[in-house]
């Protein structure tokens, strides 16, 4: 697979987890808050458009973007037990998106 598929994949991962996790899961793993959810999920979707089209530089703005997920992910799963197996996995796909985001950069350069 090739890294802009991966950052595609991660970055649509990501959307869904928002969804699943605040609005889908019961307590204590989620919220079970529509609010929360689309409050979680706004912010992602405003560079999708360009993570989509493999925009280098839509992906970097979301790369910096995901930074936010990564710290609440760590947060979250450092204080609250009950959801730490949704936010190990939001802070996964934060890291395996910004790898790829990597990944398909330096191959964007080097050609």
């Amino acid at each position: 697979m090739i890294p802009k598929q991966v950052a595609r994949a991660s970055y649509l991962a990501l959307i869904a987890l928002q969804t699943a996790w605040h609005a889908l899961l019961p307590a204590p793993a989620g919220s079970g808050s529509w609010l929360l959810a689309g409050l979680a999920t706004l912010p992602l979707l405003l560079p999708a458009g360009g993570v989509w089209r493999g925009s280098l530089r839509s992906m970097t703005w979301a790369g910096y973007l995901v930074m936010l997920y990564l710290v609440i992910g760590v947060t979250e799963a450092w204080a609250n037990p009950g959801q730490r197996t949704p936010a190990l996995l939001q802070v996964l796909l934060v890291a395996v998106f910004v790898g790829s985001v990597l990944a398909y950069s330096r191959r964007r350069v080097s050609s």
